[in-house]
């Protein structure tokens, strides 16, 4: 009877000292492992990517005569598609490209003749100051070159720079006269709506660069803002005599300048 009592005994010690050993107990101050943080963007994208943007604008004119001097800013816009050709493997280096509208415009004033409808024939005044307003719609074609950072927290820097070849699809001008009234020795003002208009060149060559920011909404789609700044090349008006001041009769020179603030979001 001992003796199985003793067996049993060394038999449920040997359990207890085995189930010890397999089961140590865990520190109180064990760590947890850290969440994973994941990643929006990889920085891998497509050979061909597109997207949609949209830059209001402002701006104004650079006159190159005499006769003409800047009267202040006008409000444009731009919208349009762009097309973006992946030069390596990652999402750093572009060709850029696209179909855009551009609507802009830009102020003058100077000192004309003009003729003013009346009753009885017409009236004709010298040297009246003018102020007139110019409006022309483009259809843009941009190439250029963007580049853009690796990721800074899902933020990405971008630059761009290039060219915008535009082409006049309509031009309009509006005025605002002041002349003194030869029978009253008074100071009158007349206004002109806009009207077609046939001065502004048909061919628009533009510069442009940019500085902005990108952030990764998910692995292929990012939204961002760019500051574009872009300077003419060529004269805002037709040359050879098709637009002249009555006055002076020079022809108008001015490169048209303007800032954009650009909203696009891009699909790689």
């Amino acid at each position: 009877m001992k003796r199985i009592c003793l067996c049993l005994l060394t038999v449920s010690l040997g359990i207890t000292a085995a189930f010890a050993q397999e089961t140590p107990p865990q520190s109180p101050k064990a760590k947890r492992p850290h969440k994973q943080v994941s990643i929006k963007d990889d920085g891998v994208g497509h050979k061909l990517n597109f997207g949609f943007s949209f830059a209001p604008t402002l701006d104004w004119m650079f006159p190159s005569t005499t006769s003409a001097n800047r009267d202040g800013i006008a409000v444009g816009m731009r919208y349009g598609a762009n097309l973006n050709v992946n030069l390596t493997r990652r999402k750093h280096y572009y060709v850029s490209t696209g179909l855009f509208v551009e609507n802009l415009g830009g102020k003058l004033k100077f000192v004309d003749n003009v003729v003013f409808p009346i009753p009885v024939g017409d009236y004709t005044v010298n040297t009246a100051d003018v102020s007139r307003t110019y409006r022309a719609n483009y259809l843009t074609i941009p190439v250029g070159i963007t580049l853009k950072t690796g990721s800074l927290k899902n933020f990405f820097v971008v630059g761009n720079v290039g060219l915008y070849n535009s082409f006049r699809l309509k031009a309009t001008n509006s005025d605002t006269y002041t002349f003194s009234n030869v029978q009253t020795n008074e100071t009158e003002y007349w206004t002109r709506s806009a009207t077609l208009s046939n001065e502004a060149a048909l061919v628009k060559e533009s510069a442009f660069a940019g500085l902005g920011v990108e952030y990764s909404i998910t692995r292929l789609m990012r939204a961002g803002v760019t500051f574009n700044y872009v300077h003419s090349l060529t004269n805002y008006f037709k040359g050879r005599g098709n637009a002249q001041n009555n006055f002076t009769h020079e022809d108008q020179i001015a490169k048209l300048g303007y800032l954009e603030v650009v909203l696009n979001i891009n699909f790689f």
